[in-house]
């Protein structure tokens, strides 16, 4: 049987390369003995295996297993981190974001590119691949916009953050100046919701929403573990009408969560130029801005409500600069969606995560795109 060019046993071998990789990552370090058992493949498959990721510089020897028993000791295995390196590049409205992970997702490379108005965005994001990939093996390079993308044409539909036509040809112009490497390109929320499975700690399921409220206001959703897009739409949580008589956005639409919630909204709202003016007038009691953040907290408990009933999730992680409110609006949050919820005292938290979780969280989807099932 052949399948794109390859041999059914070439696809075998391809697969179980995967997944010997995949459990040395895992495991941190471990014997071929124990790969053997756990795979139940032959020690001949598995030794054959090992040296091949051996030759290809992604895993070592590191060591000798600790044994009670007499004879020959078990020599462990471990990720080489320098073998090969992910790429995770966050755009935002102002400036271009970009970090390169190793293997084991610690962060070796950071750069910053300005956005300048009007600006073909590719341009920016080369500059920083460039940079980025100096030297470096990179197996992976995930970009995450702002908003609705097409999973066919992998580009920018529309966003309320950024100039679809900016980003048009992002895609094309990375694809085509590294053709070796695997690129994708996938909403950011949807990218923080990866991040927050992967790498959070409190604890999460498979099955969660993350909120990412700065400049918009966006969700991403993690149905058994896999980024549900939908058609491109979903998780589109700032234009959840919360006021059907509201300003109309640019969506279109009338009252969205994004005029009330999200960053700028408040800003305004508040008369406060920053996010840490606002949390020290809430901290030295302001009464004016606990009213104005209380409305906020009513708005996102209904919005969140309404995706609690659509889809259960577990968790529901909220992320961004509004972490910086802290208590101020986490606790009327929850108290308002517990007096409308059907299910009570629903996991609501802000997230954990002070790396970026739009890069990491794209490194490590790359990463499971090259060494996944």
């Amino acid at each position: 049987m052949i399948e794109n060019g390859k041999s059914s046993q070439q696809l075998i071998k391809e697969s179980n390369l995967r997944l010997v990789f995949r459990l040395i990552h895992k495991h941190g370090t471990i014997s071929r003995a124990d790969i053997k058992k756990i795979t139940g493949l032959s020690a001949t498959t598995v030794s054959s295996l090992v040296e091949e990721l051996i030759d290809e510089g992604l895993v070592n020897e590191c060591g000798i297993k600790n044994s009670n028993t007499s004879g020959r000791k078990a020599v462990l295995m471990q990720v080489c981190p320098d073998g090969g390196y992910f790429v995770g590049i966050d755009i935002q409205k102002s400036q271009i974001v970009a970090d390169v992970y190793a293997l084991d997702f610690t962060s070796v490379f950071h750069i910053t590119v300005p956005v300048v108005s009007g600006e073909n965005l590719a341009m920016g994001i080369m500059h920083s691949i460039g940079a980025a990939s100096r030297g470096r093996r990179i197996f992976g390079i995930t970009i995450g916009l702002p908003g609705v993308i097409d999973p066919e044409s992998n580009t920018l539909v529309s966003s309320t953050v950024l100039h679809a036509e900016d980003a048009a040809d992002i895609y094309t112009t990375v694809s085509d100046a590294m053709p070796q490497t695997k690129v994708y390109i996938k909403n950011n929320s949807g990218l923080i919701a990866y991040a927050e499975k992967e790498f959070g700690t409190h604890g999460l399921s498979n099955n969660l929403v993350s909120i990412d409220i700065d400049d918009g206001v966006g969700a991403g959703i993690l149905i058994d573990g896999a980024i549900y897009d939908g058609g491109g739409m979903a998780g589109e949580f700032g234009h959840i009408s919360v006021d059907y008589h509201g300003k109309r956005c640019q969506c279109g639409n009338y009252g969205c969560l994004e005029l009330v919630a999200s960053l700028p909204a408040i800003l305004e709202k508040t008369g406060c130029y920053c996010i840490n003016q606002l949390r020290d007038k809430l901290d030295s009691g302001d009464d004016a801005m606990v009213n104005a953040i209380d409305d906020v907290a009513k708005a996102l408990a209904f919005g969140i409500n309404n995706i609690v009933n659509l889809i259960d999730p577990e968790s529901v992680v909220i992320g961004g600069s509004i972490r910086a409110l802290g208590a101020h609006l986490l606790e009327p949050l929850k108290k308002y969606f517990d007096e409308i919820a059907l299910i009570k005292n629903k996991t609501i938290e802000y997230s954990v995560l002070e790396c970026n979780p739009v890069t990491i969280g794209g490194a490590r989807f790359a990463f499971d795109g090259m060494f996944g099932a």
